[in-house]
């Protein structure tokens, strides 16, 4: 039997079994005894109109009510209407999640060989390693024990694999290790070494790994500010310094510089430069010149400075760094054996020609005096004084390396020219 009633503001239906208790059907009896015998009460036609108006309020009740319940309990979870005793439960088939996508590499640590096309996101394993003196990787093996538990030694070997530099300030491996990270049989690192390797951060220049039509709009906005300016030099750290009317800017941005190194690398020279040699003046080497020797120790020089402005200030370019952004930006072909030759070309770098006799209008101070604080406007900061301490240097053997000392050079002065800039009133 269906029965109908309020608890807590909730309107419920309860359904008691068909056996009542006795006092329950006393109860009964008595309405009818009052209305007359049950036996009487079904045969006389009243009694039936009566019967079929109650079994009619029975089913309106049950069909407005219980919709209202089902409302009640689902639009307020704090209701203390308790739940059924023994609640339906039914079985909903388990949400299967999607395998996820990755285009992680198969093999990962290889250079871009194309720009453009990805060879994975994070590059998590591209360690500082053993390179010749144009950045090529020195391939190694490594000799274990007999009972292959523990590495001995390593051994130099043009079938082996891209060889770790240790971080050890601890002395902590033993000297037969030369200063390297061990790899097993297949050229990996074992975990138990994992700490040592030096893993490379590119920051910045982690752009080097976008999509080539990224890098080409960088290097259409830059190239169309050259030919758009009135005037071309270079700013203290080698970068390109525009002059349009009242303003004097270098190209600062990390995406244009980039674009700018990628060019240059790639060609010798920016393509779509439509100022002539005459208006580029002592930066003519930037133009076609169409003679079959386009790259240059100039060209190579304004390079370096680029590859500078798409670093992040207040960092380092180290060897390491410049050859896997070749990588990524297609300048070199690991996968053939093809590297940008430095050393062939005898490219050595010396600081003093880079920065003597540079000057930068700066902020300086603070100096002691009758105020307790004060700086001041310098026309002519001297850059190798500041920057580097009068303190010179001079390539040793040509090659990659002093490429990237060049390039790490001008990062230095780029950072700071940022901090003592000289603010700017409008």
């Amino acid at each position: 039997m269906l029965t109908t009633g309020v608890s807590n503001g909730h309107l419920y239906l309860r359904y008691e079994p068909a056996v009542r208790p006795t006092r329950v059907l006393m109860q009964r009896r008595r309405v009818f005894n009052q209305m007359g015998r049950p036996e009487q009460f079904k045969r006389t036609r009243e009694g039936m109109a009566v019967m079929r108006r109650r079994l009619f309020a029975y089913v309106l009740v049950l069909v407005l009510c219980v919709p209202m319940v089902a409302l009640a309990r689902g639009g307020s979870g704090g209701g203390s209407t308790p739940p059924p005793a023994d609640p339906i439960v039914v079985p909903v088939d388990p949400v299967v999640e999607p395998e996820p996508t990755s285009d992680a590499p198969t093999d990962p640590g290889r250079g871009n060989s194309e720009p453009g096309i990805e060879k994975g996101t994070l590059y998590g394993d591209l360690y500082v390693i053993v390179r010749d003196l144009n950045g090529v990787p020195v391939l190694y093996t490594w000799v274990w024990s007999a009972d292959g538990a523990t590495p001995l030694y390593p051994v130099e070997d043009p079938s082996g694999f891209s060889q770790p530099i240790a971080n050890d300030p601890d002395g902590v491996l033993p000297a037969e290790f030369l200063g390297l990270v061990p790899l097993d049989v297949e050229g990996l690192v074992p975990e138990v070494y994992a700490t040592y390797t030096q893993p490379v951060e590119f920051g910045r220049l982690s752009l080097a790994r976008a999509p080539s039509e990224v890098i080409d709009q960088g290097y259409a906005e830059a190239i169309a500010s050259v030919n758009a300016c009135d005037s071309i030099a270079l700013d203290p750290a080698g970068r390109l310094l525009l002059t349009v009317g009242d303003e004097v800017k270098a190209i600062d941005s990390p995406r244009e510089n980039l674009a700018l190194y990628r060019q240059l690398m790639l060609n010798g020279y920016l393509s779509g430069l439509t100022r002539g040699v005459e208006f580029m003046g002592p930066l003519a080497y930037l133009c076609e010149q169409g003679s079959g020797t386009e790259m240059t120790a100039s060209d190579l020089d304004r390079a370096a400075c680029f590859l500078a402005g798409a670093g992040d200030k207040g960092g380092s370019l180290s060897l390491d760094e410049v050859i896997y952004v070749n990588n990524f930006l297609g300048i070199n072909d690991p996968s053939a054996g093809i590297y940008f030759p430095f050393t062939r070309m005898g490219y050595t770098y010396r600081r003093t020609n880079a920065y003597g006799g540079v000057e930068a209008a700066l902020l300086q101070g603070p100096v002691a005096g009758s105020h307790a604080v004060m700086f001041y406007a310098d026309e002519h900061v001297n850059i190798m004084d500041k920057v580097f301490g009068n303190h010179g240097y001079e390539s040793v053997d040509a090659g990659a390396r002093e490429f990237a000392h060049a390039a790490d050079d001008s990062l230095h002065v780029i950072d700071y020219i940022h901090n003592w800039a000289l603010p700017e009133y409008e």
